[in-house]
Formats: C-alpha cells, structure tokens, sequence
C-alpha cells in the first residue's frame, strides 16, 4: 500500500559525515552477563579483558572473569573465573612484556582463593568468615591463565582495589579506595591517620609475597607509570566537604588547582566529585605534585596515560564550569543547583609534566585513554543521555568531533539512549585526528587499549543490537529478540592507519530497523531495514516501484550473497530487505556497493524473529483508525473500534510455517486479524479494549495513550518501549 511505502521510503535524510581515516574493523556482543572493566593488550597483540560476571542469577552470585583473545579477536586463548562462593569482581587489569596478566578487584568471599603468604597486611581471614565489606586482591596470571600467586590487601579494612600497573622489574602498584579504617601503611610511605573513605596506594615485590610500600590518602582508579618509576594516579574525590572548596585530598603549592573549586550548593558537610592527578615518587613516600582538575560542577576521571615526557592525559565527564581550552560546551538552563549534580560533558585533558600548566582540554571522550609514542592520543567516548536532579540532558552536541555522524544514528532518549565512539587526536594540540562513531542503543564503555595502530573498547550493551563485523567472536545470538540475554560485554577495535576512502565510497554511519529506526544487530529474512551514511547513492532520493528490485539507481546490496530487494536510495540513507536466500548461517555478510564503490563489509548475525511495530514518532504507534485514518492526538481511536498496526520484523516464520505467526495481545486487546500488509510487513487487526483515563477537565474528557502488549510466540514486540495509541474516553 502506498501509506506504507511512505514509511519506509521517504524518511528524512540526514547529515553526513566526511570520510575520515578510522576504521570500524571488529565489533561484536562478545557474551552476556558479563561487565568487563578493564582491557590491556600485550606485544604480541593479544587481548586481555577483566570484569564482573553473573553466574548464579538467582542468588546474584558473581564472580571475576578474565579473558585472553588471540590478537585478530577471533579465538579465546584462556577465560579464567577468579571467585569464592559469594561475590567477587575485577576492576582493572595490566600485562608485562612476558604476557603475565595482574588482575585487581575485590571479593566478598571467604574462600577467595589465595596463595600462600597472599594475606598481606593482615592475618588470614578464619574460614568460613563472610566479611561485611569487600577486601581488595591482586591476582598474578601466568600467559596460559594459571594462577602464579593470588593475594588479598588491606588486612582488616574494607576496600576496593581499582587500578594496576606492573614496572619494568615486575613490582605491581595496585590503588583503589579504603572504606574503613585500619588500611595497613608501611614506614616512610606518604600516610593519614585514618584511612576509611580515602584512597591507597602500594607496590608488591614481583613475587606477590612482600608490601614494598603502603600509603595510605592518596591513590584512584587509575595509574600510570613514566620511565624514571615515578607513580601517576588520577581519580574522584567523591570527598567530605569541611567547608566552602575544602576537601580532604591533598594538593601542593604551585600546582595548576591547588583548591578543588566544587561549587555545588548543599549542606556542609556534604558529597561531592573532584577529578585529582597526583604524581609520586617511585618509595611512594613523596608527592611531586598533586592538583585538581575539574571545574565548579561535579568531575569524574574516567582514565590517565602519561607520555615519555611525563606529561599526563586525563578524560572523564565534568558538569559546568569544567577548565577547556576550547569553547566549553553549553548547558540548558536549569533549577536551582541541580545543573552541578549533572556531569555530562566529556573531556579530554593534558596536563605538563609539572603538573601546573594546563596545556589543552578539549571535549571528547570519557572512557578511556592511551598515547602512543609518534605524539597521538586515542580516547573512548559515550555520548547520549544522563538522568540527573529536573530531567535528562544530551551530550551529543556537546562533542563536535561528532558533528558529522548522521542524525538518525544518534542518541534520542527514546530507542537509543547511549552510544560509543573513538577519536585520535594530537597530542601537542589537541586537535582530532578522526572519529569512528560505533552506535547501539545502549553502549557503556569503559576502557581502552592500544595495539599497533588499533585501539580496542570495551564495555557494556543492554541490547545485542551493536554493530558487527565479519570473523568477530559471538555470543549465540540465533534466540536474540527472545530478550533472554542479559546485559553484555561489547568489544570493538578501530583501525587508525586506514588510508583515506576514494571520492564517493560508500561510508556505513548505522544500521536501523525501518519500523522504529532502532539500531539493528542480528536480523531475520524480510526485515525491512534502513541504512544511514554518506555516499550511499543519488543526490536526489529514488524510491522502488515494485518488491523486486536488486539494483537501484547504481546501488546494489548483498547479505549472504543473495541481493537484497532495495525499497528507496539517496546519498545518505538505503532502505531495503533483507534476501530470503538460503537457511540462515552463523554469519551473514552485508556489503554494500555503489557505482563499483564497495563500503567495509558488516557482519548481519541472523535471528529466528526480530519483531518491530512501525511508529509515529515518540512511543506512538503508526496506526490506522477503522476508517483509514493515521491515529493521532487529534485524531483518537473510539474505545471498542478496531485499528490497525504493522509489524516488520516477522515475515520469516512464513517460509518455515507456511502461514502467518501467531500474534497475541493482553490487557484487554483482541486480535482480530493477521494478513500481509506488502510482502514484508504484517498488518495486524485489534479491537480496542475499553479504557479508563481519569475524568479530565471540561465537559468533553481528553484522549488517552493506550499500550499495545503483543507478542508473537516467545518474541515480545517493542520490549524497549512499550508503544501506544490514543483512544478517546
């Protein structure tokens, strides 16, 4: 029907991007159920992931996981859980050049599994004791996975440990925040006298066996080293606030912020976030420096790297007032103080080697940073939506560096709430280099590392609905839309050495279902989808006359080898089918080609249905009242009547079952009937149930939004946003 080819053949086109030299080569959901923390390569290439993982969801038991994959991503070379019966998780992880892996995290288990002599600092825990808080431990792998020593920090006090490095000579310095008092302290290193809601800091001999030195007061969630041995840590204060910009971090004289500037507006004493670097000796006993970094508004560090010069590059989010070199990003006007609770804007940051001159902060990033030797930084970004005290605030434009993705693929709070991206910049200036936007509705970064030219991401995704790329290990993903998978881990690499595309190469910006321009992972025959970028095809937009067109105004698209039936072409957006083709495989390849020009191939895991409601904007459904008309606002359904829906998505089951699938609704919605709407798209029938909105103002009561709860067999329809239609009362 004509309506429907407007829908999905005449959407808006959107802003393109211009080739850059980033290249998405690996991305895939690498498994559920897990939440990686941390990432490290070595000088093979080989990649190292350390996190958290479900694996009792009944009971909520977790355990730490470290994995190892090959360097191409493409084969697991060990998955070690590291654990006890209760709960445990890894935060930070490091590698030497041998390919030992140094995990650091904290257990609340009392059987963690300890070497002997690894309860440093404190007696051994009695068996059988189920501790109140969690104790830090620091775990050496061997480049096989085994166990060479497993220690527990910080005696009786509760802590985290968060960060990890290991130098040279193979010492480890392990940082991270004491809850409690009575964190042990070596003689001679820097120490307080009371360690509970502070950070520490520590070295091991390379054997795992003896505290070189403990200090307690200083110490984050992150570290670095430089050549000379000298200790960086950068970190939140999350500190007590005695009085107007007072906290209980130290700074020293001629630092670059020798007061923290937190501005917020509370009772005092109250909480607050302050980023700190702080460099230190190589004993542990002497602050070099110690500054703040932040801005009026709450700062939070989300990753440090230091140069061979010592200059050290810190990223995170900080709300106003944050110290750029740039023009700052803007902020809606807000109630009261509620604009400081809100940190919602990246940064990238360089400090000099002195820690006292602020050499640039630009805004890009926020998970993440590594540097390279040849004077480049690579950061982790998120970019899209913070809930905060009077709503939500976008940070889409507050990140130029993503001016030219296409509008469509960005963060909306509705279908797509957060995004990752990469960027490489100059790290004399802070000029960037290029940008590769990743997607997915939710994706939560949270770190990065560098191999060579390419720089690995990881991360969490609600949905497996991220990118994927051909050869990506893979959860199984065939029963994807049953939403049995829980929250997984992402992993990405970009390739930052990729030549610049030809003039007119076809640039894949994101993959959209037609129906809600969701972002798509796996998907099944017949899904109409919509795909945005640059260089897709015409200038001027073409639209299909018929089902069956394979070729279209020089555009041709294949998945699987079989050509896909093309709906509508432009520049910057193709909407098309997927082929029916064979039986589904494991992988299905998509590839792209326009005018002989083919855009990087991009994975297209198959699914047994991937069901979407067609949509009206917001969470309103396109739907037709019984006469034909577009369900509005304006224009309510009457309670009783029958409407009309469209679903993508589903049109598969027809060539394994021979019929239609069965739809079901609840809450008091009938299915009356379910036909074709056009060869793709189902055209589902309801009854409107009676509705109870509330009596309204006036004699004539206003329309209501009424939820559609369908499914078709075990596949929830619209499990992201439940849509609705409006009915009178």
């Amino acid at each position: 029907m004509r309506l429907l080819s407007l829908i999905f053949c005449t959407r808006l086109a959107f802003a393109a991007a211009a080739p850059t030299a980033p290249a998405l080569v690996y991305s895939t959901y690498l498994r559920d159920n897990f939440t990686p923390n941390a990432i490290a390569t070595d000088a093979a290439g080989n990649i190292y992931m350390a996190g958290t993982i479900l694996i009792d969801p009944a009971a909520n038991q977790t355990t730490a996981l470290v994995v190892k994959l090959n360097p191409q991503g493409t084969q697991y070379l060990y998955s070690r859980y590291l654990g006890g019966s209760i709960g445990d998780g890894a935060s930070a992880i490091a590698v030497d050049s041998a390919g030992n892996a140094y995990v650091a995290g904290a257990t609340d288990s009392p059987d963690f599994p300890v070497t002997a002599g690894g309860n440093l600092g404190g007696p051994p825990r009695a068996p059988g004791h189920v501790a109140s808080g969690p104790t830090s431990f620091v775990t050496k792998l061997d480049p096989n996975g085994n166990v060479v020593f497993s220690d527990l920090l910080g005696g009786k006090s509760f802590s985290d440990a968060e960060a990890v490095a290991v130098t040279a000579a193979g010492q480890v310095i392990v940082s991270g925040l004491s809850w409690t008092s009575g964190f042990p302290t070596t003689p001679g290193a820097y120490s307080i006298a009371d360690s509970g809601g502070h950070p520490f800091l520590l070295e091991l001999d390379p054997t795992g066996a003896k505290l070189v030195f403990s200090a307690t007061g200083i110490g984050g969630s992150a570290i670095a080293l430089d050549s000379g041995g000298n200790i960086y840590v950068a970190g939140t204060t999350g500190g007590v606030v005695l009085g107007p910009n007072v906290i209980d971090y130290p700074t020293t004289p001629g630092a670059y912020q020798s007061t923290f500037p937190t501005g917020m507006t509370c009772l005092i004493p109250c909480q607050v976030a302050d980023q700190y670097v702080t460099k230190v000796d190589p004993t542990g006993s002497k602050l070099i420096y110690s500054t703040s970094l932040s801005g009026p508004g709450n700062t939070y560090n989300a990753g440090l790297a230091v140069d061979q010069a010592g200059n050290a590059y810190v990223t995170g989010f900080s709300g106003v007032g944050y110290p750029y070199t740039v023009t700052p990003p803007s902020i809606p006007p807000l109630p009261g103080p509620s604009r400081d609770n809100y940190a919602v804007f990246p940064f990238l940051s360089k400090l000099d080697a002195a820690g006292q001159n602020l050499l640039f902060s630009v805004p890009v990033g926020g998970a993440g940073v590594q540097v390279d030797s040849a004077g480049a930084v690579y950061v982790g970004g998120r970019v899209g939506y913070t809930p905060g005290f009077g709503g939500s605030l976008a940070v889409t434009a507050s990140v130029p560096a993503l001016s030219g993705v296409p509008t469509a693929c960005l963060p909306n709070n509705g279908l797509i709430q957060n995004s990752a991206y990469v960027s490489k910049a100059d790290a004399a200036s802070g000029n960037i280099f290029g940008t590769q936007f990743i997607g997915g509705s939710n994706v939560n970064p949270a770190a990065v590392a560098l191999a060579g030219s390419t720089l690995w991401i990881t991360g969490t995704t609600n949905l497996p609905d991220v990118p994927f790329t051909p050869n990506a290990l893979t959860w199984d993903l065939s029963y994807a839309s049953d939403a049995t998978l829980g929250v997984g881990a992402y992993l990405g690499g970009v390739d930052f050495s990729q030549p610049q595309p030809a003039a007119g190469t076809p640039q894949i910006g994101c993959l959209l279902d037609a129906a809600d321009f969701s972002p798509v992972g796996p998907a099944t025959r017949y899904q109409v989808l919509a795909l945005f970028g640059t260089g897709l095809g015409p200038a001027v937009g073409v639209t299909a006359t018929d089902y069956a067109t394979t070729s279209l105004a020089g555009v041709g698209i294949t998945v699987a080898g079989a050509p896909a039936i093309l709906l509508y072409v432009s520049s910057t957006q193709i909407n098309f089918a997927v082929p029916q083709g064979g039986l589904p495989q494991f992988w299905d390849i998509m590839q792209v080609t326009v005018n002989g020009l083919s855009a990087l191939q991009r994975g297209l895991p198959p699914a047994n249905g991937t069901p979407h409601l067609f949509m009206n904007g917001g969470s309103l459904a396109f739907a037709l009242n019984a006469d034909g008309s577009i369900n509005t606002g304006t224009n309510p359904a009457k309670p009783g009547s029958t409407i009309s829906v469209f679903v993508n998505g589903l049109v598969r089951y027809t060539f394994l079952n021979s019929d239609v699938p069965q739809i079901d609704a609840t809450g008091g919605w009938r299915v009356l009937d379910v036909n074709f709407a056009n060869p793709f798209i189902l055209r589902v029938d309801l009854q409107v149930p009676k509705v109870s909105c509330g009596s309204g103002n006036g004699p004539t009561p206003p329309p209501c939004g009424v939820t559609l709860p369908l499914s078709a067999g075990a596949l929830a329809i619209e499990t992201q946003v439940l849509p609705s239609v409006v009915v009178s009362q």
